[in-house]
Formats: structure tokens, sequence, C-alpha cells
């Protein structure tokens, strides 16, 4: 299932996330509005009572309690309602993500990398989701700035027509600094990432870090810390922006509130008798606009969060029919994978240059097993991923018993391959093998003892009892899930490398004639030169180039 790759508007991903629930929002936004407007209500009653007489405070009493039942019900619905959007938003867009990463190629997961993910996943999708958390206030504050102003425009027009220019001028004012502020929140999202790839890199490297002080400290003082304070810098720098608007905004007020309260003759007509009314409004209103400025920060996190979740979203083009039924079975009994003028290329740093590999030629037979040789950097990983259809080739082709491998069938040619690269990653559950329950235990314990692992982990409702073992452990248990996958074609990326000499003479002796006499073809990347008598094949990589070995 695909859909448009060019990048969404920002706000375009929020309101179609939120489409489903629009009834809900809108009766969440209502009862908000009906609080702001129940608050008003509360002060115009508490400024009749106080400056007039002769009013029944009976019957303002009344009217003042349903005023508060109305708005304390209004704001706890609204919040509750708020609160499991926010929580939901959060949910989806997860979702969202997750999905777009798992529909996206292998080469554009590996440019977006694990830390830029994370920070988006949980940073950016948690500051998208605080913003209902905020809404709530925004409109409810709004409806009171507006009611105050709307009650201050029926009793005295000279005195709305001041106040509102206060307001605006006040706002230009807060406005013009928003622009640093944003670019500020953007370059703290940047440190952000950074900052995730130095916290994956504080356990993947602890062992490092406590063999080697010196790299400890550097590691801490130069990479860790300084990305911490990156972040608290740029943030900072944002909200001290949004303080001093906010202090200038309330400077004006302030102003006009002197002005009224110790100069009335500015404004004509202004009656004293009048002038307790106005300060209770002016006064009330201070709060919400206070709130109101204060939210407008989470405004604008939200909208760089959704400005980064919509590039990455947008450089992740999808490839995949993840959520589709996907099946290898349209290659049939898939004796024979030919590869024919493969070629893919790729970007070195280390040597600032364009790698080429190939053109490939070379085929795979089940029952046979070749090895795949070579020094490092020769393509002998890439070529792996070509030929599992984790790449895409920039030219050439793949068949599988003649029939060509395509766009639109590469997901299912990827379910012929059982395969354990050298960065495996090991699931904690044998989740998606065919037969669950008691069978798929029975036959997974069995293996474990093949394995020679029954004394380190057991299965148990398809689940591993632990998965805190050696590498070289860990990359028998993989084997285990590779033997019950029982797929036609079985790729091993160095995968000896761990073992110790017994189990690595079983592998090559052992383990992988038994794999093809069950009639699997076999791949496996090796360095081992005393085994490779065992294979029908040895092939060789140099520099891209396969040769005769």
């Amino acid at each position: 299932m695909k859909t448009s790759t060019s990048k969404q508007p920002t706000h375009h991903i929020l309101f179609s996330l939120l489409h489903r629930s629009r009834w809900v929002l809108a009766i969440a936004i209502f009862a908000t509005f009906v609080n702001g407007i129940s608050s008003v209500a509360l002060i115009t009653l508490i400024n009749r009572a106080v400056t007039t007489s002769g009013e029944s405070y009976q019957r303002l009493a009344g009217y003042f309690c349903i005023m508060v039942v109305l708005a304390i019900a209004c704001r706890i619905l609204s919040g509750v309602v708020f609160a499991r959007l926010s929580q939901n938003t959060m949910a989806r867009m997860r979702e969202l993500i997750s999905e777009r990463v798992a529909l996206a190629s292998l080469r554009q997961i590996e440019i977006l990398g694990a830390s830029r993910a994370q920070s988006i996943i949980t940073d950016d999708t948690t500051n998208v989701s605080l913003l209902f958390f905020t809404l709530p206030n925004i409109v409810m504050q709004s409806s009171v700035v507006l009611g105050c102003l709307g009650y201050l425009a029926w009793l005295s027009l000279p005195v709305f027509f001041l106040a509102l220019a206060v307001i605006v001028i006040g706002s230009l004012g807060y406005g013009f600094g928003g622009t640093s502020a944003i670019y500020s929140f953007n370059a703290a999202g940047k440190s952000q990432d950074r900052l995730f790839n130095h916290f994956n890199a504080l356990f993947t490297g602890a062992k490092e870090l406590k063999l080697h002080f010196s790299r400890a400290q550097a590691f801490f003082t130069h990479s860790l810390n300084h990305e911490i304070d990156a972040v608290r810098q740029h943030r900072s720098r944002a909200f001290s922006v949004y303080s001093f608007g906010a202090g200038w905004i309330f400077l004006l007020f302030y102003i006009f509130l002197g002005v009224i309260i110790f100069a009335p003759a500015v404004i004509p007509g202004l009656q004293a008798a009048t002038l307790a009314g106005y300060v209770i409004i002016f006064l009330f209103i201070l709060m919400p606009l206070d709130g109101l400025l204060n939210s407008i920060p989470s405004l604008n996190i939200a909208r760089v969060s959704l400005n980064r979740i919509s590039n990455v979203l947008s450089e992740l083009t999808e490839q995949d029919h993840v959520g589709e039924l996907v099946s290898a079975n349209e290659f049939g009994e898939a004796n024979v994978l030919s590869l024919s003028g493969l070629t893919h290329s790729y970007y070195r740093e280390k040597e600032d240059s364009l790698f080429q590999l190939g053109p490939i030629d070379m085929a795979l037979k089940r029952g046979e097993i070749t090895f795949l040789i070579g020094g490092n950097g020769s393509g002998k990983t890439t070529l792996a991923k070509l030929l599992s259809g984790l790449y895409t080739p920039e030219s050439g082709t793949i068949t599988v018993d003649g029939h060509p491998v395509t766009d639109s069938n590469r997901a299912s040619y990827r379910q012929l391959f059982s395969a354990i690269f050298s960065d495996f990653h090991l699931f904690e559950t044998l989740a998606g093998l065919s037969d669950p329950g008691s069978t798929l235990d029975a036959r997974a314990n069995a293996l474990l003892t093949k394995l020679h692992l029954e004394q380190k982990v057991t299965i148990q409702d398809g689940s591993f009892s632990t998965r805190d073992l050696s590498q070289g452990q860990r990359k028998r248990l993989a084997l285990v899930v590779a033997y019950l996958e029982d797929r036609p074609f079985y790729l091993f990326d160095e995968w000896a490398a761990d073992q110790d000499p017994l189990f690595k003479t079983v592998f090559y002796q052992e383990l992988l004639p038994e794999l093809a006499a069950r009639g699997k073809a076999v791949l496996a990347i090796t360095h081992d030169d005393r085994f490779f008598h065992l294979a029908d094949h040895c092939i060789k990589l140099e520099n891209g180039q396969l040769l005769d070995s």
C-alpha cells in the first residue's frame, strides 16, 4: 500500500491524525469556550455587585453559583477530553512514524539513523502531544480576554480602544522576537538529535569508556555534556525572548492601568464611580493574558516539532507493502537464484570517493554451499544486502527460476531468505513463525540442545528466557530462529567469527552441510580459509569486482 512521498504540509499531518476525533475535539473546544464565557460572566456579576446598589444580592448570588458550577464542569470536561486527545495523538504519530520507517528502504533507514528517529519518536511527538494540554487554556484564556474586552466596549468605547491599542502594540513587540525564538528551537532540535546519538554511545560503548579514563573524560566533556549544554542554551535563549516579550506587554498594560487610576481625566467622560469596575476588569484580565502569553512558546515548540516530523516523513520513501499479504509463493520452488549485471554504488566518507560494486554475475542453487570471501571493504556485505533484496540494485537483474525480481515483488522475494548479518538483532520472541504454541517451543528447545545452549536459555510460549549471552551464544540463538524460519536460501555474514574453535568446526562441517542436504542454498561470508574446501563454490570479491577463487 503506497502513498504519496511528497512532503506533507506541517499542519496537515496533525489535522489528518485528528480527523477521526473531530467531533470529540469540537465538544472539548466548545466546553472550553463555555468555561471562558462563564468566567467572564462571573466577573460581570462581581462588578455589578461591587459597583451598583439596590440590586437583589440573593438573585446575583444564585447566578454566581450557576456560573461557578458551569465553569468548573466545562473545565473538567475539556481537561479530560484534551488529555485523551493528547495521548491518542502521540500514539498515532508514533505509529505513523514507525510505519513509515517500516515501509522505507533499508538504505533510507540507515541514512536516517536510529538516534534521529528516536529523537523524533520520543521528544518531538511528546512536544506535539503537549499542545493539547495547552490548547484548552488558550481557548479559555482567549475567550476570557475577548469577553473582558467586549464588556469594556459595552461600558466605555474610549477605554476599550485604549486597552485594545495597548494589546496590539504589546503583541507586535512580543512577536518581534518570535523568529529568533523559533530559530533557537530548531537549533535545539538538531542538538537533541546529536544528544540521542551520544546517549546511545553511553550504553553501547560502556566497556570502552570504563577501560579508557581519558576517552571517557573527553566523551563526557566534548561530546555528551557539550550537546546537553547546547540544548539547554538554545531553549533557554528561546524562552528568554518570550519572557522579554511578555514583560513588554505587561509594562504597557501597567502603564495603561496607571493612567486609568491616577489620571482619569485623560479619558473624556470617565466617571469616578465606575473606576472601580474598570480596575476589577483590568486586574481580572491580567491572569488569562499571562497564561495566553505563556502558551505561545508551547505552540511554537509544537510547530517546530511538527516540521521536524514532516521532514523525516518526507525523507522516508514508501516502497514496501507492509500490512498487505506478502508471500514468497509466487516464486514457486525457487531452485536457482541468478544475478546478471548487478551494480550498486555508494559514497565512502573515508576515501571521499564513490564505491562501485559490480557488475556481478553469479548464481545460487538449492542444495549447494557457496563461500563469499574477500578483504574488508571489498563489498561483501553490500552484495549480501543486494542479493537478499534489502538493497535495490542500480542496474542488472535478479531472477528466481527465470522469474524477475522487481519493485512490485521485492518484498515477497525477501521472504525467500533467512539471514544473520554481522550486526544482527535478536528479538525477544519467536512471533511471526508458523506453528505457535507447544509444537514451536518443542522444536525450538530441541535446536537449543543441538547448538549446546540448553543450559543457558529455554523457550517457553515462544519467548526466550534470556538474551543476556555472549556474542557467540547470541549468534547461535539467532541460528535457532533461522532454522525455525525454514527458508530456501540461507545467508550468513561472518557468523563463525565469534565462535570458539570447536563450534566453528561444527558450523562448517555439520550445520552447513546439513542445511544443504535439506535442500537449502547456503551463502556464507567467511575468512576461515581452512574450511574453503567444504564449499561447492568459492567466489571472491576485490574492490567490488567478483573473481574466481
